[in-house]
């Protein structure tokens, strides 16, 4: 029990888990170390040993050998080996007679080498991605609890510090107007009473203690407040207020409705009806927190851990004016955890803009050094000892941040945030849908577009010369998969007799069945073979909004933009797309978007309101637009390609 109760109060020893910074086992997780514990004590128990300190080499030896003639599973062995290293790992944190032997039990072999099963390791990572339905709902409502519902909660808790503190305008008033015993308790009461009734507000209550009943009840703390007086002194008032509240037409409310004003909006009105409750107030900010989470995390591609560590002033621009993060690092081969957590070296992440309001509104919630601290309302264990809330608990502040969304915003029928179709959200789960979306929505995310690519080919070239591996093996991993899925798509189109047009329109039918030969039937076990394919088999085709890239540098149109402005030229750039290019190929697909885009145009162009020069420029997209949907229907029949114009697609004018 003293290795558990050390394991529910200091972090995993690196010699467990290298990887982990700051953080604890799951109680779950400990519940079942317990259970093989006592496997192990018995045993020990049997031999006449009773203390840790006395266990010696030869009777763990002998232990491992009595663990492997039982008739239990080879998984049920591997764990009642594996709590001996537990015990072994925390032996710094343990007193001198609860200490294994300083070695290391049984070397350095794993304890599937030691029961003799090897397990089968996954090459892909095995953390579900979210579903892009709720991911892209939950990034929404996300951020626009930060902007929007954000400054009246963060100004709401200020307020709320002020009042508990005795220092709020109201409180101070309250004393000039009562204090020194000025006037009756009873007509201090009937005043405020009035000031509620003219303020259009109902009588503070809060919910009793369920060893109290449960019930609804008036909230003596803060009626106190607001008549110079103290708690045990009203409360003897208690029916009195009551009586009093229904002679005035008030109602018992479900906090004190006190803080505010409220400024932000939703669907523009307030997006609440009456200021925030005092009681209610902490809640609101453990939601707004769990926001500026998932923004941060699943917009910079760190890990949950490595979030929760950031510490104020950790946004910074690198010499390029871009925006990163700076925090500790947390996992990789070749971190060596510090034991002194101050000590950890730092490392950066680019971030794209909308980062930056998240982490400003953390660090003004409070004077905390962590941006995550274990509580925001007073000293905690954790706290002292310079610990962040832990994963597990904001884990849970995320999924109640969903549930308030969505009991507070969803329309009739669809709930605000759709529920994840595979399991409950969790914080390992961003970075892992970060890197689906980055490879397949290279600068489509949210209102990042531009940065995707420049966070991407930061971390791709190694930013500030410290890559993150695993990172990388995620991204290789999941353009891999995507590529392979884009081509069995367009391999199964062209299958169907899909029509392709355009000047690379063979060249885009030879790569597509080139590629399907590669990659048919191909299995990839690490993501140095998944990096090697892709560097030597991609088909480099590109699928845009209403067109299809084939990319070849040589005969690229974009590339001469970005060449003259100084920038590297890796692959297609589509706002900078021109119709003459020769890469380019429009296949079915492409036609139809490009039909839903010429109704758009033709509408722009007759829109009497647009000034002259909009409904021109609209009118030649449109035209052009049925050039190429009209050249592609004759492709269909035989004829050849005609180039339909000379312009970017973007519409800007080329020379």
């Amino acid at each position: 029990m003293t290795c558990a109760w050390a394991a529910l109060n200091t972090n995993w020893p690196a010699q467990l888990q290298p990887g982990l910074i700051d953080e604890q086992p799951e109680i779950l997780t400990v519940h079942k170390w317990i259970t093989s514990m006592s496997v192990f004590a018995a045993w020990l128990d049997s031999r006449g040993v009773t203390r840790l300190c006395d266990v010696s080499s030869r009777d763990l030896s002998r232990y491992k050998s009595h663990v492997l003639d039982r008739t239990n599973s080879a998984e049920d062995k591997r764990r009642l080996l594996h709590v001996v290293r537990v015990v072994w790992g925390y032996r710094d944190a343990l007193p001198e007679q609860h200490r294994l032997p300083s070695r290391r039990p049984w070397g350095t072999a794993s304890t599937e080498d030691l029961v003799g099963v090897k397990r089968v390791q996954s090459p892909y990572n095995k953390t579900p991605r979210i579903d892009p339905v709720t991911m892209e709902a939950l990034l929404a409502w996300a951020l626009r609890m930060i902007e929007d519902f954000g400054p009246d909660i963060r100004d709401a808790a200020q307020e709320a510090r002020l009042l508990l503190d005795g220092r709020h305008p109201a409180t101070l008033a309250a004393r000039d107007q009562f204090g020194r015993g000025r006037g009756s308790l009873e007509g201090r009461l009937a005043v405020y009473l009035t000031d509620l009734r003219r303020a259009g507000r109902g009588l503070p209550g809060t919910r009793r203690r369920k060893r109290h009943g449960g019930q609804l009840g008036v909230d003596h703390q803060h009626v106190a407040r607001m008549v110079a007086s103290t708690g045990p002194r009203v409360k003897p008032y208690d029916s009195l207020l009551l009586s009093m509240a229904e002679d005035y037409g008030l109602e018992l409310e479900s906090d004190a409705y006190f803080l505010g004003p409220i400024t932000g909006t939703f669907q523009g009105a307030p997006w609440r009806d009456r200021p925030i409750g005092v009681r209610e107030v902490n809640q609101l900010v453990r939601y707004l927190t769990a926001a500026c989470f998932i923004v941060i995390c699943y917009l910079s591609g760190m890990r949950s851990g490595e979030v929760l560590q950031l510490r104020r002033g950790c946004l910074r621009e690198d010499e390029h004016r871009g925006l990163v993060l700076v925090g500790r690092r947390s996992k990789g081969s070749d971190h060596d955890p510090a034991p002194d957590p101050e000590e950890t070296e730092e490392r950066p992440w680019a971030v794209v803009g909308a980062v930056a309001p998240a982490v400003k509104m953390l660090e003004s919630l409070s004077d905390a050094e962590l941006l995550f601290p274990p509580s925001r309302q007073r000293i905690t264990v954790r706290s002292r000892r310079k610990q962040s809330k832990p994963s597990g608990t904001m884990n849970d502040d995320i999924r109640e941040f969903m549930g308030w969304v969505n009991t507070q915003f969803s329309g009739r029928d669809d709930p605000a945030i759709p529920p994840d179709p595979t399991k409950d959200i969790h914080a390992a789960r961003f970075r892992r849908t970060l890197a689906y979306f980055v490879v397949r929505r290279p600068g489509g995310l949210a209102a990042a577009q531009a940065q995707y690519g420049h966070v991407r080919a930061k971390v791709t070239l190694g930013y500030a010369g410290d890559a993150d591996t695993n990172w990388m093996e995620d991204l290789a991993v999941e353009e891999l998969e995507m590529v392979s899925e884009q081509v069995d798509e367009d391999l199964r189109a062209l299958d169907d007799g899909e029509h392709v047009s355009g000047p690379s329109a063979q060249e885009y039918q030879h790569r597509v069945r080139k590629s399907a030969a590669v990659f048919t039937g191909r299995v990839v076990i690490q993501a140095n073979n998944a990096r090697r394919i892709l560097s030597s088999k991609h088909p480099d085709i590109h699928h845009g909004l209403a067109m299809t890239c084939v990319w070849r540098y040589e005969t690229a149109g974009c590339r001469e933009e970005r060449e003259a402005a100084g920038l590297d030229v890796r692959g297609p750039d589509e706002p900078l797309c021109r119709t003459t290019c020769t890469n380019l190929a429009y296949t079915d697909r492409d036609i139809e978007n490009k039909k839903r885009e010429l109704a758009r145009h033709e509408a722009a162009a007759a829109d009497p309101l647009s000034p002259g020069p909009l409904r021109d420029r609209e009118a030649a997209k449109a035209a052009q637009a049925r050039a190429v949907i009209a050249t592609h229907e004759l492709g269909r029949r035989g004829n050849s390609w005609q180039e339909p114009g000379t312009e970017r697609l973007d519409g800007a004018q080329t020379s």
